[in-house]
């Protein structure tokens, strides 16, 4: 597919020219389109967080509304309506229909570098495996693509075809058991119920989001999310963007902005003192050597930013201005950007749904063969843990070949090992600073599906309080943006996760 041939979309009302293959979203902010819907109280929303998790992309598409943009790919003739003047009228329900069905020894789920690795692995040894994934393609986040598939990438996908991999893209899994699992089309809401044996659970990560005034402006995303927007087909040649948070994740966005002939200024709140002990890390490792090297090269003129933040974003009708806190004081940039991540959390629904344990510091609890306890389900990647493509791939070998029956090398096992501790270093090198979390008060939103304020949500004595008397967590996000907010404020974890775990399209129009 080329990325440079031109199909023809309607957008509300009116034919356009966009790029074939790219994503939906990437699509429309090519276009101009930045915001795409409002909110409860009138406020024009944009794309946040690019990767299905916050639903504020969602548009109606072929009819169907509810569809998360970020999601699916620009066909020709496609038929798009954004939902800037929705009347918040609700959803004719979905025609009722006997649910497609489809037999599996394994189901993975996510096909990213670990659902791929697991995938693969228990193929090899015998099993038919069906890999489920929301995107429209293999490869997850980390190796997203528009219409050439990334050099470290390209071996994984290919091994998989040759293995006898199937698998079915375009689909979230919204409920199920130890067994059987109904998955629902990110496009039309169309079901599947799946029977299987075993399940490999490898769902990935999203980004943690913390508030700060503006911060719910268009144009204002996740540092992710600018990757993911990017890889799907958004031009940022010529703009000034501003790139900030913490972690290595921030580093590889301003990497890939650059590429594409962006001007990009690093903000990272963690200070260079408490990053220097990753060296060690980094100098024990020939992988880590390479891609740190590249790196530097690859950002020597981008100004870098250490012990600062981002406290305020300004902008009419869109982000323009950013206030950022610098160890010199406030410096204000004017940008056509800003992306924003205060690093990762486990993606973790599919896998409280069906009974698996959950440890303290949010990840899922396994043991040395990627086992979690519940019969017949497996957990691999970043779910347990966040340490890295090179940790989720080789997680995902050792849960594969478990499931299939085998014990796998006791050398791979050490390696998961090594990679949990790489992991645990890199999140106490960016450990987030108190100012943080002072930011989101006040008038600030904290949940933006209903916006629901600071101020309100601090009323109630605990997240079900929250959730019952002013409907934080229960928007179409399903609490994936806000409760990692309320937890990191110091709440309880959600004490429960009921089906449907992802919100599907439906039926309907827009009243204009």
């Amino acid at each position: 597919m080329s990325g440079d041939r031109k199909v023809k979309i309607r957008l509300d009302g009116v034919w356009v020219e966009v790029k074939e293959g790219a994503q939906l979203a990437a699509a429309l902010l090519d276009l101009g389109v930045v915001s795409l819907r409002r909110s409860p109280t009138g406020e024009r929303r944009g794309a946040l967080c690019a990767m299905g998790s916050c639903h504020e992309c969602r548009a109606v598409v072929d009819g169907h509304r509810g569809v998360r943009s970020c999601l699916i790919r620009v066909r020709d003739r496609m038929q798009v309506e954004t939902e800037r003047d929705l009347d918040r009228s609700p959803l004719a329900p979905l025609e009722i229909s006997a649910a497609k069905r489809d037999v599996a020894d394994l189901v993975v789920v996510g096909a990213g570098p670990a659902g791929l690795a697991s995938a693969i692995a228990a193929a090899e040894l015998g099993l038919d495996v069906l890999v489920v994934d929301e995107s429209p393609g293999p490869g997850g986040r980390i190796w997203a693509h528009h219409d050439r598939i990334p050099a470290a990438a390209r071996n994984w996908i290919e091994r998989a075809e040759r293995a006898g991999v199937r698998r079915l893209h375009g689909y979230s899994i919204i409920d199920g058991e130890p067994g059987r699992l109904q998955a629902s089309s990110v496009a039309s809401g169309e079901s599947i119920e799946i029977e299987c044996d075993t399940i490999v659970i490898a769902t990935g990560a999203r980004e943690r989001f913390l508030p700060y005034p503006g911060w719910t402006l268009p144009g204002v995303v996740g540092a992710g999310a600018l990757q993911s927007l990017i890889k799907g087909g958004l031009d940022v040649k010529g703009k000034r963007l501003v790139v900030a948070g913490t972690g290595p994740l921030l580093l590889a966005v301003a990497q890939l902005a650059r590429q594409q002939q962006a001007s990009v200024l690093l903000v990272e709140q963690a200070s260079i003192f408490n990053r220097i002990p990753l060296l060690l890390g980094v100098l024990q490792s020939k992988t880590r050597i390479r891609q740190s090297v590249a790196l530097w090269k690859s950002l020597r003129d981008v100004e870098k930013l250490s012990c600062s933040w981002p406290v305020k974003a300004e902008g009419d009708q869109r982000v323009e201005r950013v206030h950022l806190r610098t160890e010199k004081g406030i410096r204000i940039e004017e940008v056509d950007g800003l992306a924003v991540g205060f690093g990762l959390v486990p993606e973790t629904r599919v896998a409280e749904g069906l009974g698996c344990r959950i440890l303290d510091d949010g990840c899922v609890a396994v043991d040395h063969h990627q086992w979690t306890g519940v019969e017949g389900v497996y957990c691999a990647g970043e779910p347990t843990g966040i340490a890295g493509c090179d940790a989720a791939i080789d997680s995902g070998l050792v849960a594969g070949i478990s499931a299939a029956g085998r014990t796998p090398r006791a050398y791979l096992q050490t390696r998961v090992r090594r990679h949990r501790a790489w992991g645990a270093a890199l999140e106490a090198a960016h450990s987030l600073r108190p100012e943080l979390f002072h930011q989101g008060r006040g008038e600030v939103l904290l949940c933006r599906c209903e916006d629901v304020t600071a101020e309100t949500a601090d009323r109630a004595s605990s997240i079900r309080e929250a959730r019952l008397l002013c409907r934080i967590g229960m928007g179409p996000c399903q609490g994936r943006v806000c409760m990692p907010i309320l937890e990191a404020l110091g709440a309880d974890r959600a004490d429960s996760v009921r089906p449907p775990w992802s919100t599907s399209p439906g039926k309907g129009q827009i009243s204009r």
